[in-house]
């Protein structure tokens, strides 16, 4: 007999931004008694919030963050004996570290009710320009481009442009569509390669401005033209 409680949250999170902290996988043994209490702490000292419902689909904290730093989530379960805890450590980031490429504010210019497919638990789509940004990055390394010392490029090496602003974008609005579409052809199949056709159009004709030594400023050799994949000085 035995208690699993389990945390499901994204793993990077932004100051201020809409969470939700999931327990919806607790389970428990055959044998052991019925869970009787379901409590989630957002952050250590935060204290716990009971989260009991008979829907175990209901199992969740919405939250939000008001720092930046390392958050420790906890899920305590009890039965009719001893609860049993476990903890989950996520990132929390200030809004100019996360440094994304794209906001929301860029997507609703061509989508004026994008937000109302904010998926439940969330309140933006920064999680979608944070997997973007991921996106472009492991495509810039698979196109030869490294920094300095022959690693991947970091979102700290990229200076934001117009170019990649523009990539970005179109990327984001291409994976929105593209959860929502359930059938070839219809109408969030056809938005989504729309805009797969816009962003294929904005990175190949990118200019990057790189900071390969995290200086916030472009140096002598620091750019990249992404349509003729080499480097020149500026």
């Amino acid at each position: 007999m035995a208690i699993f409680p389990h945390i499901q949250a994204e793993s990077v999170i932004q100051v201020d931004d809409k969470i939700r902290l999931s327990a919806v996988k607790t389970f428990i043994s055959t044998g052991e008694a019925a869970i009787t209490l379901v409590e989630i702490e957002p952050h250590t000292g935060d204290g716990f919030i009971g989260v009991t419902n008979e829907d175990p689909d209901l199992l969740y904290l919405d939250w939000a963050y008001s720092t930046d730093g390392t958050k420790t989530i906890s899920v305590r379960v009890t039965t009719d004996g001893a609860p049993v805890t476990i903890t989950k450590d996520i990132i929390c980031i200030s809004e100019a570290d996360d440094k994304l490429f794209s906001t929301d504010d860029d997507i609703a210019k061509h989508e004026v009710d994008i937000l109302k497919y904010v998926p439940r638990g969330k309140n933006s789509f920064k999680y979608v320009h944070r997997l973007a940004q991921n996106e472009i990055l492991e495509q810039l390394y698979k196109d030869g481009y490294v920094s300095t010392t022959n690693t991947k490029l970091t979102k700290d090496n990229v200076i934001r442009t117009d170019e990649l602003q523009q990539w970005s974008k179109y990327m984001v609005l291409r994976m929105i569509f593209r959860d929502f579409s359930n059938a070839v052809e219809d109408v969030y199949d056809k938005k989504s390669k729309m805009y797969e056709d816009f962003e294929h159009t904005f990175r190949t004709k990118a200019v990057l401005k790189l900071d390969f030594n995290n200086d916030g400023v472009q140096g002598e050799y620091e750019s990249a033209n992404i349509s003729t994949r080499g480097l020149s000085r500026r």
